[in-house]
């Protein structure tokens, strides 16, 4: 096993501790006959330097620990001095990579990558590994000022690949070690450089120096409880650290900042302290609140409720991430047995998070749904559409990308609309938007991918589907964005609640809320009627459509949406209406063998001669 340079001193130190002077001598001696030609005066200049000299006191004034230190360092210098220079030539391309670019058309003819091949004959890649290793050395060895300019070299240098058409392009670390062309532990690297920026900080400016490096891209998402941990010695000043870091990050934007205030608080304050700081950063970072409720319910339910409650009063009702806070407090509420309360959350969730999932929540789980219906219809109307922002910014470093979705507001995008029209009992204006269609092609992305298998579910009255209306609810689940996850989120074990299900597939829980929502909608017969008259239609043209153009991927869901309209009917009463309408499509595209075998899939008869 290899040993670093002060794990090998420490050892020499223990061996030669107890030596005697003829063991010494002898060392020394062997020593010597080891030693290069030209490195002879160098070792005599030690040997002479390493003498006891004596003060006029009588008393011994040489330190051998700090001179063999600064002969360490002295080596240090000079090796770091030489990586300067080649860095120096790396930034002005002087030393350059060689790249060759080629089209990969692995993913499509259509749609091809460009990839580039690199060779590095002035061992560029080499450069790096060398100063990873010496950066490792100074932080073992406490020597900080150089182990920083040599990170900053490393982390901060791009490379430049030529690829012979003046169209070349720059490498940073990362891309050298993902393209093999340096074997660098990034992780490590930024630990150690991190470690040796705190040590050769001073106090009252490590809090600010330590947020530049860390919202840099490439060691952004660094956890500071690891850097702190990483050298040789006991971190002087961390509680003054801890308190200046929260303060600044309190008062920095985005969602960096957000992460390393939710990582301090968490790891540093105690209850009470990060009730305060959530209190304190919530008009930038309204997040924090969510961590803290989270926390404090892991052993104090009452006390999460009650920061819960808190928090939704001072975060502002447009943000989202007030939507997941309400649903963490629901969670403490059904814990102390607050059922009532636990139900208020889910509304309040919905008024931040305006979405189909937060609605079927509140419709399916709630004693009396109906008594937050005009809330949840001021909700949707009050809600503005989707303005199509990707939350994204340029950060105050560079050239770099800060995102800032912790204080992302609440929108609704015009698919979502429907799907809460149809959820809230509108059933005209979403069958209107599917009446709309007049092609069988191109639905992607539209509202009838979603709202035509609802409807069928809707009037089917079987309580068990069938393989075609099965489908639809693994569709209806998909288009909708339906997660088991964000579904029971607010849901817990508790005094009046159920346990959330466990080995279950989003499909499965979806259809188990929908059951409870369908049972709870009014709907006519004439309705009924009037829907199942234009579902017949859309389907009929959709079928017709994917089939005469031969569009085979989607053979098999046009196959469910026929096999799904029979068992709707035949739940409804008219007899053998499934087999009918397969049989059907089977005789009008008698050549398509391919659809024959998915129509097969979802239950049609097999009347081949065998």
């Amino acid at each position: 096993m290899q040993m670093n340079l002060r794990e090998f001193t420490e050892a020499v130190d223990r061996e030669t501790k107890e030596m005697s002077r003829e063991e010494l001598w002898l060392l020394a001696h062997s020593l010597a006959r080891k030693v290069p030609e030209d490195a002879r005066e160098e070792f005599l200049d030690l040997i002479g330097r390493a003498r006891k000299k004596e003060a006029g006191d009588g008393e011994n004034t040489y330190d051998i620990t700090a001179v063999a230190k600064e002969k360490d360092r002295e080596d240090i210098r000079a090796m770091a001095a030489r990586l300067e220079e080649q860095f120096h030539e790396i930034e002005e391309c002087t030393l350059a990579l060689q790249a060759e670019g080629y089209e990969d058309y692995s993913s499509g003819y259509w749609d091809p990558d460009w990839l580039y091949e690199y060779e590095d004959p002035e061992g560029i890649g080499e450069i790096f590994e060398q100063t990873d290793n010496l950066i490792e050395h100074c932080v073992n060895d406490g020597f900080y000022e150089e182990a920083v300019k040599l990170f900053d070299l490393a982390v901060g240098t791009e490379v430049y690949a030529d690829d012979g058409g003046g169209d070349g392009i720059f490498l940073s670390l990362r891309d050298l070690v993902d393209e093999h062309l340096a074997s660098v532990d990034c992780d490590r690297l930024i630990l150690n450089g991190l470690y040796a920026v705190y040590q050769n900080t001073e106090p009252d400016q490590r809090a600010q120096e330590m947020y530049a490096y860390l919202t840099s891209d490439l060691l952004r998402g660094t956890r500071l409880e690891d850097v702190l941990s990483v050298g040789r010695e006991e971190l002087e000043g961390q509680e003054m650290f801890w308190k200046s870091w929260i303060r600044l990050l309190t008062d920095k934007s985005g969602d960096t900042a957000g992460k390393y205030l939710e990582e301090a608080v968490l790891f540093q304050c105690a209850d009470a302290e990060m009730i305060e700081a959530a209190h304190k950063a919530v008009s930038l970072h309204p997040g924090l609140y969510l961590a803290v409720v989270k926390k404090l319910a892991e052993s104090n339910a009452a006390c999460a409720l009650d920061t819960g409650r808190t928090a939704l009063k001072e975060i502002d009702a447009k943000y989202r991430i007030r939507g997941s806070v309400a649903l963490a407090t629901a969670e403490a509420a059904l814990k102390t047995g607050e059922r009532k309360l636990a139900e208020q959350c889910w509304l309040e969730a919905f008024r931040s998070d305006t979405t189909a999932v937060n609605y079927l929540r509140i419709a399916a789980e709630c004693g009396d749904p109906g008594q937050y219906r005009e809330e949840l219809a001021q909700a949707i109307n009050s809600c503005k559409p989707d303005s199509g922002d990707d939350y994204r910014a340029f950060s105050n470093y560079g050239n770099r990308y800060e995102s800032y979705q912790e204080i992302e507001t609440n929108s609704i995008h015009g698919k979502e609309r429907f799907l809460l029209n149809f959820l809230s009992g509108d059933f005209d204006a979403a069958m209107e938007e599917c009446a709309k269609v007049q092609k069988g092609l191109g639905w992607t992305g539209h509202v009838i991918k979603c709202v035509l298998p609802l409807f069928l579910l809707l009037l089917l009255k079987s309580s068990t589907p069938a393989a075609g209306c099965r489908e639809q609810v693994r569709t209806a689940a998909y288009e909708m964005r339906f997660q088991k996850k964000d579904y029971e989120k607010g849901l817990c074990k508790g005094p009046g609640s159920q346990e959330p299900s466990a080995g279950e597939e989003n499909a499965d829980i979806f259809e188990k809320a929908f059951s409870k929502w369908k049972a709870r909608q009014v709907i006519s017969a004439e309705q009924e009627e009037k829907y199942l008259v234009q579902l017949e239609r859309l389907i009929h043209m959709r079928v017709r459509a994917i089939v005469s153009g031969q569009h085979r991927n989607h053979y098999g869901s046009v196959a469910a949406l026929a096999a799904a309209l029979g068992e709707v009917k035949e739940s409804r009463g008219e007899l053998f209406a499934k087999d009918r309408i397969l049989l059907n499509y089977r005789a009008e595209f008698p050549r398509h063998s391919s659809f024959h075998a998915e129509l097969r899939a979802y239950g049609m008869p097999d009347t081949r001669k065998r």
